[in-house]
């Protein structure tokens, strides 16, 4: 890791063009000033009767200068590449530094101002280099905040710790072969209530196995090991839900038992003591993220929509007491303490760390099921049905940030502004019209901007939980066919 600079300084490279571009320039260098960045600019510190070749030498070549920022603008680029006037001159000087080193930090592109058509403009000999863009207004403040972790010599993405192998590599189905081949039934040719009895039987099946499980030999408390060992054993009760998951397909409306039979287990492991009930309800809450992370993956947006806006009537003995989808949410201290001491790790969720490391490939990866968990944290703020005075929180986000520009739930939320997508999406959150979602995103957006929304993450995190209101704004849904 890259050790910290206390005093950063930097010199400001840049081509002289308009009165406001040099205003521009000055505001900008202002601004590290004012973050205790001490820059050097010819504005301020090039005196009449100095020599401004000298002065641009000194200033490229001085080891007290932590970095050279180049603002790179069309005027720049074509001066550096014809060698003309005062950057034309600094690019001599900047070009054998970077060219003859093999590792070099110091000089770092800023994209300033773009061409008339968006392009952007570099000199041939910066070409290949990583550039921070100052460029756009909406990221302005984001690629700012970057610029200034750099100079400081902070890292802007923290490389994660290598993590050890994933358990399911080498893991064989626990499955009995007995019990895969008698849901095989569900492919044959039957009438539709035939197949339905068959699955809601195997489902139940399942159901009594998770409500009735116990451990007898555990007493008053127990070890890091033997809780974790604890939630381990509730992995044969998943792994059979999931895999009657899949032949949801050759069941009609086979989400509405899914969703009646998870109602079940809820109700009737909601008040269950001791550990036994503690890893039951973890168990449920993370069946419900790989259910959700099935339907997005086969695109079942029928299945979404009535499984997210459902009502649970989760209540015993007459009590009415009913809820949203977050009655399968569970928040499991336990567990989290257990993997993060047998790991002697400080995760910020033990409980999220094991899931991603105990993965059902057979329904779904790593990315999907993240996917799915931040999926629910934005239906809790859009759909009309959910209730709740918090919203899901997605124990997993952080799981996300490592693949930031191709994660999952990034190209959701872009392809937002396509008509098709919109319409796909408006659906999946329970709304019959886009207008409907469209009027919703907007109160979303405007709650967000003025902090009645917060954001959420994990205290100690910078990453927060993702929304799609932070990927596109309100009048860009649906622009595009």
């Amino acid at each position: 890791m890259k050790s910290t600079i206390e005093h950063p300084k930097v010199f400001i490279s840049y081509a002289w063009a308009s009165e406001d571009y040099r205003l521009k320039v000055r505001s900008f260098a202002t601004d590290l000033m004012g973050n205790g960045i001490d820059v050097l600019l010819d504005q301020w510190s090039l005196k009449e009767g100095n020599d401004t070749y000298a002065f641009m030498e000194q200033s490229v070549t001085d080891p007290t200068i932590t970095n050279v920022l180049i603002l790179l603008d069309p005027i720049y680029e074509k001066k550096a590449n014809e060698r003309h006037g005062g950057v034309g001159t600094e690019t001599q000087i900047i070009s054998p530094e970077i060219y003859n080193k093999v590792k070099q930090e110091k000089f770092l592109p800023v994209i300033f101002e773009r061409g008339e058509n968006g392009e952007i403009s570099k000199p041939q000999y910066l070409k290949t280099m990583l550039h921070f863009d100052l460029s756009q207004e909406e990221k302005y403040d984001s690629e700012y905040q970057r610029l200034v972790k750099r100079l400081y010599g902070i890292e802007i993405v923290e490389k994660p710790e290598l993590g050890k192998k994933p358990l399911w590599l080498e893991e064989k189905s626990i499955i009995q072969t007995k019990t895969r081949t008698g849901y095989e039934c569900l492919k044959q040719q039957k009438s539709d209530n035939i197949k339905k009895d068959e699955y809601r039987n195997f489902l139940f099946a399942v159901k009594e196995k998770i409500v009735n499980f116990r451990k007898d030999e555990l007493g008053d408390s127990v070890s890091t090991d033997e809780y974790i060992e604890l939630y381990a054993d509730t992995k044969l009760y998943r792994d059979e839900f999931l895999h009657l998951l899949k032949y949801s397909l050759y069941v009609s409306e086979a989400h509405k038992i899914i969703a009646s039979v998870m109602e079940e287990i809820c109700v009737e492991i909601k008040s269950k003591g001791g550990y036994e009930g503690e890893v039951m309800r973890t168990l449920l809450h993370e069946i419900f993220i790989y259910v959700i992370a099935y339907y997005l993956k086969n695109k079942n947006y029928d299945a979404l929509s009535y499984t997210l806006s459902k009502t649970y009537f989760v209540g015993r003995c007459g009590d009415a007491e009913v809820g949203s989808f977050d009655v399968f949410y569970d928040n499991n201290e336990s567990l989290d303490r257990a993997v993060s001491q047998k790991d002697d790790k400080n995760y910020y969720s033990g409980t999220a760390s094991y899931w991603i490391n105990n993965i059902n490939i057979e329904v779904c990866n790593k990315n999907e099921f993240v996917f799915a968990d931040i999926f629910c944290h934005n239906a809790s703020l859009f759909i009309e049905n959910y209730t709740r005075m918090w919203f899901w929180f997605p124990i997993t986000y952080i799981y996300d940030r490592t693949e930031y520009r191709n994660s999952l739930f990034r190209q959701f939320a872009i392809r937002l502004k396509s008509n098709e997508h919109l319409q796909e999406a408006a659906k999946m959150m329970g709304y019959s019209d886009t207008e409907s979602f469209k009027k919703k995103y907007i109160e979303i957006e405007r709650k967000m901007k003025e902090g009645i929304i917060k954001e959420y993450r994990y205290n100690s995190a910078f990453e927060t939980a993702p929304v799609i209101c932070q990927y596109v704004k309100s009048e860009e849904l649906g622009i595009r066919n």
